[in-house]
């Protein structure tokens, strides 16, 4: 399956037909008082911000995908400059705290799944198994989680559920880097895993309940886009007089 990033969409291509990300199709899901007052406050720097943020977080999250890999990761690179900021360095610390903690076994680790029956495609950042459950978490280095956050984890429910029909996910989460927790508690039992400045953050929703509202967002979506391609297959990508 194949990743296609073009301008703010992306599709996955299983080699005959193009299916729009979650995260596309979630794009459609109102943000929010919150969100809207915030884009009123900083005005034209909104887009340098999050692109800022999004930078940081694809080095955090780049940083776990490689340490579960087996890959070590170091703070600075070779020639001794700051690969790392302090702080992305921090989050990276709370993923390991995260992991010498709660000792979960690795089922899959970035895995792109795209569904025909459900015509979308999508990249689960991780399903482990907790004391005999399995979880599938998103790791989030945000300043908030988002009603988009959870729907998004029920779509990656139901790609894994219909490619492992006999290795069903039981719970969901986000594993948030940026929480406000200052204290560390594991509870197996009820679902509380975090640490100081770090949690894997549950709903009370089950994932099975969340994905009808997803349902709902995706046939938005599709009434807006009646044509699911990228752009670049709709307008051409390189001209000449």
């Amino acid at each position: 399956i194949q990743q296609i990033n073009c301008l703010d969409e992306r599709f996955y291509f299983d080699g005959e037909n193009y299916y729009p990300s979650v995260t596309s199709i979630l794009d459609i899901y109102p943000r929010g008082f919150g969100f809207e007052q915030w884009l009123k406050d900083v005005g034209s720097n909104a887009s340098q911000i999050a692109e800022r943020a999004a930078n940081s977080g694809s080095k955090v999250h780049d940083a776990t995908e490689r340490l579960n890999g087996g890959e070590p990761i170091t703070w600075f690179d070779e020639s001794g400059k700051e690969f790392y900021t302090l702080h992305e360095w921090q989050m990276i610390l709370k993923y390991k705290e995260f992991w010498d903690l709660c000792s979960p076994k690795l089922l899959a680790n970035e895995l792109t799944l795209c569904s025909s029956r459900m015509g979308f495609g999508g990249t689960l950042d991780r399903v482990v198994e907790i004391a005999s459950k399995r979880w599938l978490f998103d790791i989030k280095t945000s300043n908030y989680i988002h009603k988009t956050h959870e729907l998004q984890l029920s779509a990656y429910a139901q790609l894994w559920n219909e490619m492992n029909p006999d290795l069903p996910i039981d719970e969901v989460g986000i594993l948030w880097l940026k929480a406000s927790t200052k204290t560390q508690k594991i509870d197996v039992d009820k679902r509380i895993f975090q640490g100081a400045g770090w949690q894997l953050k549950t709903f009370e929703r089950s994932h099975i309940d969340t994905f009808k509202i997803f349902g709902h967002a995706h046939a938005i979506w599709k009434e807006e886009n009646p044509n699911p391609n990228p752009l670049n297959l709709i307008y051409p990508d390189k001209i000449l007089l």
